[in-house]
C-alpha cells in the first residue's frame, strides 16, 4: 500500500467539500466540485464520479492544495492565493497531543502492528459489522451517531489458524476504535487498548477514519506481542480491504 494514497467515498467527498466551503467563499458549487476533483488527482469531476460508481471507495493521491489552487485559477477564481490551505494534505499527526509527520521508515513492530489492524479490520468488514463510510455501525449495539454506540466483541481466524477476537466502538468524529487480541487467553474477554501479553499473545489498537477518507491512523506504539510471534506477523501478505494502512491521526 503505498504511503501517498488514501481511500475516499462518497460521504468523504462531501465532508471535504464541506471544509473548503468556508476557506473558499465565493466560489460555485460545481467548480468547487471541479477543484476538489483536480486535488485529488482527477481531471474532471465527472472522472472523479465515475472512478466512484458502483464502488464504496477509490484510491486516491493524498488532497493537494496546489493542484486545487490551480484549478480554482483556470475558473477565473485568480483572488485565491498561492499556497492558500483549502482541504488538509494529510502529511502530517493532527492528534492534539503531537504534531508529527507521518513515518516514512515503516518498522518492524509497524509491519507486526498493521497487519494485526488489518486482519482485526477486514474481519469486521467480511463480516458486516461496519463499512468505510460515516454512520456505517451496523454490529450489534451499533447506531448512526457514534456517541450511541455500544462496544461490541467478534471473533475471526488470524491468517487461516490462529484464533483471534477483536472489538469494535465508535465516537461522534465517525471514527471507529479497533482492537484486536490474537490467541486471547480467555473466552470472555473484551479486548481493550490497554491489555497486554498477560491477556493474549499480540494486542494492536489504532483508529479507523471513515469521514475525510479511509485508513488507519497511526497507533502502532499501542501494540504489543511476544517476541517469538512478531516475525510471523511481520511476513504475512495481507491488503487492506477498501482503505489505506497508514494516515494521519486527526483525533
Amino acid at each position: 500500500m503505498s504511503e501517498l494514497t488514501f481511500f475516499v467515498s462518497n460521504a468523504a467527498l462531501r465532508n471535504l467539500k464541506h471544509g473548503a466551503q468556508s476557506c473558499a467563499r465565493g466560489v460555485r458549487s460545481s467548480h468547487l466540485s471541479e477543484a476538489l476533483a483536480s486535488a485529488l488527482g482527477f481531471r474532471t469531476h465527472a472522472a472523479l464520479c465515475a472512478a466512484l460508481h458502483g464502488r464504496t471507495t477509490v484510491e486516491v493521491p493524498k488532497p493537494s492544495n496546489a493542484r486545487m489552487v490551480q484549478r480554482l485559477h483556470e475558473l477565473g477564481y485568480t483572488n485565491i492565493e498561492q499556497g492558500q490551505r483549502i482541504v488538509p494534505e494529510f502529511d502530517q499527526s493532527y492528534f492534539v497531543f503531537r504534531n508529527a509527520p507521518l513515518r516514512k521508515a515503516r518498522s518492524v513492530r509497524w509491519w507486526a502492528w498493521r497487519n494485526l489492524m488489518v486482519m482485526g479490520i477486514n474481519a469486521g468488514l467480511e463480516q458486516r459489522l461496519f463499512g468505510l463510510s460515516p454512520s456505517e455501525n451496523w454490529w450489534p449495539g451499533g447506531h448512526p451517531d457514534g456517541r450511541k454506540c455500544h462496544q461490541y466483541a467478534y471473533r475471526f481466524m488470524a491468517a487461516g489458524n490462529m484464533p483471534a477476537v477483536a472489538s469494535v466502538k465508535s465516537n461522534e468524529h465517525d471514527e471507529i476504535s479497533i482492537c484486536v487480541m490474537l490467541n486471547p487467553k480467555r473466552d470472555d474477554v473484551m479486548p481493550e487498548w490497554y491489555l497486554g501479553l498477560g491477556s493474549a499473545n499480540a494486542t494492536a489498537h489504532g483508529w479507523l477514519e471513515r469521514k475525510l477518507g479511509a485508513w488507519i491512523q497511526d497507533d502502532s506504539q499501542a501494540f504489543h506481542c511476544k517476541r517469538d510471534l512478531k516475525p510471523q506477523l511481520v511476513n504475512l501478505d495481507i491488503e487492506p480491504a477498501g482503505y489505506s494502512d497508514q494516515g494521519s491521526f486527526i483525533l
